[in-house]
């Protein structure tokens, strides 16, 4: 009898040993993709003249991680709606820590650490994964269907393009979104960990669906937002409003922002670089007028040096928030 204990011990050590190997290699990972990404836009703004105000990098950056709350929040209800009880503080550091996977090759990285890192906060690898893909399509389609709807009242360079974009990107995340059909598209996350949902008996209801567009509309239009504070840093924000007016500036900054996110998303490049600069600049230059390439690509590759580096210090604040709470949580039991 005691052979099988010692065995069954030794093998619960091992386990607990490749976790933790498995939890150090991911970061290792997400840290040397995430520097190298920051050294490579370091170079680029290297060629800009302009220094940036702080001041409007500040509001940006807040403005970004203010923006991905409400993201973080559909995610907390999908997992409720799934049967777990997450807690708010693990749901955010998760969420802001699996943004930085992204910056590695492929996305699964995004679920695993997201997944991985709500398993000790009442919530099963497979509801984590499977809720975790559902936010993102959902972040994907409701981005998708804000640019269709802004694109037909401007009047800019490549509308019809981007319409049309807007218009088949929409259609297929909308579909995809379903609850039904997410579940489906879900279980795929699973494998990774070496579970199935198909004995999950909870799903995720159409009225926080519903919810989840709703508030994820307002996190697109924050990051809309993020993205004129860097236009004023960066002092071309006047010939913007000059040119459209401040609501529907904001609204392009929102359409543009959302659809270069969702195309970059789609691209399966990390992070969407490349893809994502490009729609910007494409979009701006001929709204900047003189000088405008210049002002457009120092603007793009600001915004993706902002949201990179504001997505690490969220994700070491909430971090830290998470594990203050944790620590009450047990004083006060």
């Amino acid at each position: 009898m005691s052979e099988p204990a010692k065995h069954s011990g030794l093998s619960i050590t091992t386990r607990r040993w490749a976790i933790a190997v498995l939890r150090c290699a991911i970061v290792a990972i997400v840290l040397v993709g995430v520097g190298r990404r920051v050294w490579q836009e370091r170079e680029k703004l290297a060629a800009y003249d302009e220094l940036p105000h702080p001041g409007w990098l500040a509001i940006g950056a807040v403005s970004y991680v203010a923006g991905l709350i409400p993201c973080a929040a559909f995610w907390w209800l999908a997992m409720r709606d799934r049967g777990a009880r997450p807690n708010w503080t693990t749901t955010l550091a998760a969420y802001f820590f699996g943004h930085l996977g992204k910056y590695v090759p492929g996305k699964g990285l995004v679920v695993v650490i997201r997944a991985g890192m709500m398993g000790g906060s009442n919530v099963s690898l497979t509801v984590g994964a499977i809720t975790s893909v559902h936010e993102t399509l959902l972040m994907m389609a409701t981005g998708s269907l804000l640019a269709l709807v802004i694109l037909p009242v401007l009047n800019i360079p490549h509308r019809e393009e981007m319409l049309l974009c807007a218009a088949g990107l929409t259609a297929v995340f909308g579909v995809i979104v379903l609850p039904p059909i997410a579940t489906r598209v879900g279980h795929l996350a699973t494998k990774p960990f070496g579970e199935t949902a198909e004995a999950e008996p909870h799903t995720i209801r159409w009225l926080t669906v519903l919810i989840g567009v709703t508030i994820i509309s307002l996190g697109w239009l924050l990051m809309g937002l993020s993205m004129a504070a860097v236009l004023a840093a960066t002092n071309v924000l006047p010939a913007v409003l000059s040119n459209l007016g401040p609501l529907k500036a904001l609204g392009l900054l929102t359409a543009v922002v959302a659809l270069a996110t969702v195309g970059g998303f789609v691209s399966m490049l990390p992070g969407g670089i490349g893809f994502r600069e490009w729609v910007l600049i494409e979009t701006l230059a001929p709204i900047l007028g003189a000088g405008g390439v210049v002002a457009a690509t120092a603007a793009a590759v600001l915004l993706r040096v902002l949201w990179l580096v504001s997505e690490a210090v969220g994700t070491g604040l909430f971090l830290m928030l998470d594990r203050i709470c944790k620590s009450r949580r047990i004083e006060t039991h």
